[in-house]
């Protein structure tokens, strides 16, 4: 409780500077004026949609007049406060044709301006976006509209959210063709996924080979590495703000698309024209169609031993936008991710005239999915002041069941046995968002809030084993455990960009969150702070400091995203896990073609959890907490950035050096490299517009190995009374590099217009087009003759060609 007079005196500091710096995005001096005449002000405000209704997010917002500018939030909403006179208001979004607005401010001024999509975009110019790099305050910050992701190699010729972000630099992806996320060192968990504020547990489907992001529905994403504004927490090393669209306003609208291993279809349009939207996307993978007929076919001519397998997932995302008036919008968004796994092996023999004989039967029945629904309702309460409220859902659940029946019939005897096993895990939250976005003057943006959300974990298992004999039964044996857990997230938040001067830009805020769980109350204040100095029109600098507090983990013994890990919460024998970064960047923009960054970054964690004593793929539901063990984190590296853009060809690159070190005292006395200790990792990127309608693209990757732990002797061990007995000596955790990893993608979009207006894309992508064989794992082996361990790399993955084609009404 000591804290709270800090928190004060944080948030008065914030809120307490002058009202009166003002915002000046070029070097150009304000308007001059004098004692005797002061100029009222006023504020312009509205909202930037494109011509079909959908709001634009990060649309900038610039008056050629007094040099001042910003740009729209998550909502769409845009607020600046001017002088009173003639101005010439700028609103311009990367690919729309930029739109003008001339008037004499005399009085408060509500705006609400329409872009028209760009048929073909000739140059680029990022010199106007104020949320480039160059302008905005956030170290770490990355913006991917729809076109960006659709713009990237597509795997399997369906693009990706995930897949994209591991491209940046400063990620990592783990495990091949996996959608793993490994940001400035953290753990796969320490990412917090927002779909439309709510949280998303599960980002997976068919154990990492695509994201449960539906491209046809994302806006927009926004991605933070380092310089975690105020409004977000609850994890540790990265935000992923997933913006879904709101649905075409004026007309009807739809695709199709057919993929190597998924479909899907996308219908949008107006339910009362103007004023309420549908949006509605569907994706379904169809392996097991497939599968259930190649099975079938197999089976029928093996009588003894039949085999059969099933698998698909499906995506289904829907929202319905009604705009009430000029002031007030209502929106309802859902999400529903399922994946289901089936299996079935039985083994039949039979003698003696079919009169006897043995029958083994095994069943696998997994499922497991996500289930999000969001209720917002934004408010503009004043030309300055715009509310969010937002009422949040999410369940996230797995089920598992295992069946096996053994029947062996003689002339003798008769015995069955049947054995079940089970796993259930599920975690519900409901709650509420509070947000509230205030713009006085262009030289403060403030942002507060309050979020609540009520948490409920529940992991089970249960075993049944039955015995029979003689048609009667002999034995059960009944094994189960279970766990229950109630809490209560509380967090509050306050955050303030001022413009200090013509050249120093500040954003800073606090986050406290409090998490309450049976009769233990936690409280973490979390300050932000990131500063921006620039230096010139071509050269801006950066720095940022950030704590985050994470109050819930994943209880995972792989690296692979598996369905039977699960969400744990804090607990009286816990502590939440904390993280403390730096960064520190220079931007460098010599024309309006080049982009170059560097960014540096030192990263402190500790309480990460890890399992201790535990070695099995399905988490045990009781006792848990004693099969962790409470360590910390080390991570630091710098990052290179470059871009360019032009009429027909963009490309980037970005290099990574880095360091990841962890550390377990139960496990380990000292500091170790972590499996994902990618040293080096670059990512070159093309994308060139070969004709009007065809666009050719290609993706090289490089990165350091990943890590193995391997012994270094075969020794004997010590002798227990039992006779010397000989093992493996392990000298220190992932003691070896593994190979290096590279390989190279390519892809073509073929896009053509119908005599119906209709647009047809044809999509071709090869994946590892030189075929390089990346090492998966290691095979270990002990050479009697040469007296040391040998390990060999093994990789399975070859060249993936793909295809899909879409159709666009």
């Amino acid at each position: 409780m000591k804290r709270f007079p800090i928190i004060c005196l944080l948030l008065l500091w914030t809120f307490g500077l002058s009202a009166q710096t003002q915002q000046t995005i070029s070097t150009a001096p304000a308007r001059e004026t004098t004692d005797e005449y002061k100029p009222k002000r006023h504020t312009v405000s509205g909202y930037v949609r494109n011509n079909t209704g959908e709001l634009l997010i990060n649309a900038t917002v610039f008056d050629l007049t007094t040099k001042q500018g910003t740009t729209t939030n998550e909502y769409g909403f845009f607020a600046l406060t001017l002088p009173d006179g003639f101005h010439r208001l700028r609103i311009s979004y990367l690919g729309y044709e930029e739109h003008v607005e001339h008037f004499d401010l005399q009085a408060d001024r509500r705006l609400n301006v329409s872009l028209s999509e760009m048929p073909s975009l000739s140059t680029v110019v990022v010199t106007g976006d104020l949320n480039s790099p160059m302008l905005n305050t956030q170290t770490g910050k990355r913006s991917l509209s729809q076109k960006d992701i659709r713009g990237e190699f597509a795997l399997l010729s369906s693009p990706d959210v995930v897949k994209s972000l591991q491209r940046i630099s400063g990620v990592a992806e783990g495990t091949e063709l996996v959608s793993g996320l490994y940001v400035h060192g953290g753990n796969n968990d320490e990412n917090l996924f927002l779909l439309d504020g709510t949280p998303l547990y599960q980002i997976n489907h068919t154990m990492g080979l695509f994201s449960a992001f539906n491209v046809d529905m994302v806006k927009n994403v926004d991605f933070y590495k380092s310089g975690f504004p105020a409004r977000y927490g609850g994890r540790l090393s990265s935000v992923i703000d997933v913006r879904t669209n709101d649905g075409d306003m004026q007309k009807h609208h739809g695709s199709y698309r057919i993929g190597l291993l998924d479909g899907s279809i996308h219908f949008e349009g107006p339910i009362i024209k103007g004023r309420t939207s549908y949006n509605i996307g569907l994706r379904r993978s169809w392996l097991d169609l497939f599968t259930t007929p190649i099975f079938a076919i197999i089976n029928r001519s093996n009588h003894e031993d039949k085999f059969s397998l099933g698998y698909h997932f499906y995506d289904l995302n829907a929202k319905l936008t009604h705009i009430v008036n000029s002031r007030s919008r209502l929106s309802l968004s859902l999400y529903q991710g399922h994946d289901a796994l089936k299996s079935k092996d039985e083994y039949n023999q039979t003698y003696g005239n079919g009169n006897y004989g043995s029958n083994d039967l095994t069943r696998n029945d997994f499922h497991w999915g996500n289930l999000n629904a969001a209720l917002n309702w934004s408010y503009l309460m004043a030309p300055q002041l715009q509310a969010n409220f937002t009422a949040v859902f999410t369940k996230n659940s797995t089920h598992y069941n295992t069946l096996y029946e053994s029947n062996d019939r003689s002339e003798r005897r008769n015995d069955f046995t049947r054995t079940e096993h089970g796993y259930r895990s599920a975690i519900y939250d409901a709650g509420y968002r509070m947000a509230f976005d205030y713009r006085p003057t262009p030289g403060h943006h403030i942002r507060f809030g309050n979020d609540y959300t009520w948490h409920l974990f529940k992991p089970q298992t249960y075993a049944n084993t039955s015995q029979y004999g003689a048609n009667e039964k002999r034995d059960t044996a009944r094994l189960a455990g279970s766990n229950r857990h109630i809490a209560h997230e509380i967090s509050l938040y306050a955050e303030d960009e001022m413009v200090l001067s013509q050249r120093w830009t500040l954003n800073a805020g606090a986050n406290i969150g409090l998490f309450h769980i049976g009769s233990r109350l936690f409280c973490n204040v979390d300050p932000r702070a990131a500063v921006k100095y620039q230096l010139s029109e071509k050269v801006s600098l950066k720095g940022s400091f950030t704590t985050m507090s994470q109050f819930v983990h994943k209880i995972s013994n792989s690296y692979i995203d598996l369905p039977t890990d699960y969400w744990v919460p804090t607990t009286a024998n816990l502590r939440p896990m904390r993280s403390l970064q730096w960064a520190i960047g220079a931007y460098i923009m010599p024309d309006k073609h080049w982009l170059f960054s560097v960014e540096g970054y030192y990263k402190q964690s500790a309480h990460l959890l890890q399992y201790a004593n535990w070695m099995g793929i399905e988490p045990p539901a009781e006792r848990w907490q004693d099969m962790v063990m409470d360590g910390r984190g080390r991570f630091y590296g710098m990052e290179l950035d470059a871009r360019y853009h032009a009429a027909r060809l963009e490309l980037s690159a970005a290099y990574t050096l880095s360091w990841n070190k962890r550390k377990f005292d139960h496990y380990y006395p000292g500091w170790f490299n972590d499996k994902f200790d990618n040293r080096h990792k670059l990512n070159l990127n093309l994308h060139y517009r070969l004709s009007k309608g065809t666009f050719a693209y290609a993706a090289w990757t490089y990165h350091s190995g990943n890590r193995a732990t391997t012994p270094t002797q075969y020794a004997p061990l010590p002798d227990f009374g039992n006779g010397s007995e000989q093992g493996y000596i392990y000298e220190r955790p992932n003691n070896i590099v593994l190979p290096a990893y590279h390989r190279l993608d390519l892809g073509v979009n073929i896009h053509h217009k119908t005599k119906h207006g209709h647009e047809r894309i044809w999509n071709w992508s090869v994946y590892n087009a030189y075929c390089h064989l990346n090492t998966l794992w290691i095979d270990m082996k002990y050479d009697e003759q040469r007296g040391y361990v040998r390990a060999k790399a093994k990789g399975y993955i070859p060249i993936i060609p793909s295809f899909s084609y879409t159709i666009k009404f």
